[in-house]
């Protein structure tokens, strides 16, 4: 594994710890005393207190998770970018390829652990409804990873001449992430986010 690899695996065992509190807060949604504050991952907190883990609370819960999800898998692939910039483009490629087969380990992992705490706040401590996945995840699936990580190869200098540039531009990926934008206002603000950090994804107007 590349130098690059092993650091971003620690990173996200990091992020999947932090990630399981902001799961195991939830369980205080029904104290009135202490409201749970939850972080929306969109700058915005949510204050809930005294009330059923149902309805607009619910939605609240599955919104801010896949949202929380999206965001991170971006602001790890920025943080790549940076680093593979000093390897040439071999290593670089080995490296975006490491970093995308975590990332969507990561990303399955959270919303498994999101399922089932979702089962476990519908229950009442005793009797649990079956599982029931809730939440928009576009944007967090294995394509959609190894879509932005082909993308960052894209913007690597000198890798034009590798063979995996020529099977990336075939597919249609940027018509692919065109589509995307237009259907997502998620990906919309995910473009400019990638672009200001060194043009990660290319977009035509």
């Amino acid at each position: 594994m590349t130098p690059t690899g092993r650091q971003l695996q620690q990173r996200l065992e990091d992020r999947r710890g932090w990630f399981h509190s902001w799961l195991f807060q939830w369980h205080g949604l029904r104290d009135s005393r202490n409201p749970v504050q939850v972080d929306l991952f969109n700058g915005k907190t949510s204050y809930m207190g005294g009330i059923e883990f149902s309805g607009s609370a619910r939605d609240v819960y599955w919104d801010a998770i896949t949202r929380g999800v999206r965001k991170e898998i971006l602001e790890q692939f920025a943080w790549v970018d940076e680093q593979v910039r000093r390897y040439n483009s071999a290593t670089a490629t080995r490296a975006i390829d490491e970093c995308a087969g975590l990332l969507i380990s990561f990303a399955s992992v959270i919303r498994r652990e999101a399922i089932a705490k979702d089962r476990i706040l519908r229950g009442d401590g005793i009797n649990f409804p079956p599982q029931h996945d809730a939440g928009y995840w576009r944007g967090t699936t294995a394509e959609e990873i190894q879509n932005l990580a082909n993308s960052l190869k894209l913007a690597l200098p000198g890798l034009e001449s590798l063979p995996v540039v020529a099977t990336i531009k075939s597919r249609g990926l940027v018509s692919k992430l065109n589509d995307l934008s237009d259907r997502n206002r998620w990906w919309i603000a995910a473009i400019g986010l990638l672009s200001a950090l060194g043009g990660l994804i290319f977009l035509g107007p």
